[in-house]
């Protein structure tokens, strides 16, 4: 399966959870900074352990899919 950032990864994340996590430094929402496995990586942490998003922890066909995203490359 061919992945896009655009059409696979972006759609996962809330508006509110961008909102929330921009001014901090985390760009969910561009995949310059997504794109970087480091901060996939990051991101992966705690939406895998539930964590985040706040208030409705992501299933586990979601987080699969942002695993399988990184492991062929975090493709933009």
């Amino acid at each position: 399966m061919a992945f896009s950032f655009a059409t696979d990864i972006r759609p996962l994340f809330r508006d509110e959870d961008i909102e929330c996590m921009t001014p901090i430094g985390i760009a969910l929402d561009d995949p310059a900074w997504m794109c970087v496995p480091e901060n996939a990586q990051s991101v992966y942490g705690v939406v895998a352990d539930g964590s985040m998003p706040p208030g409705e922890p992501w299933s586990a066909d979601r987080v699969s899919l942002f695993k399988s995203w990184m492991d062929a490359g975090c493709p933009a």
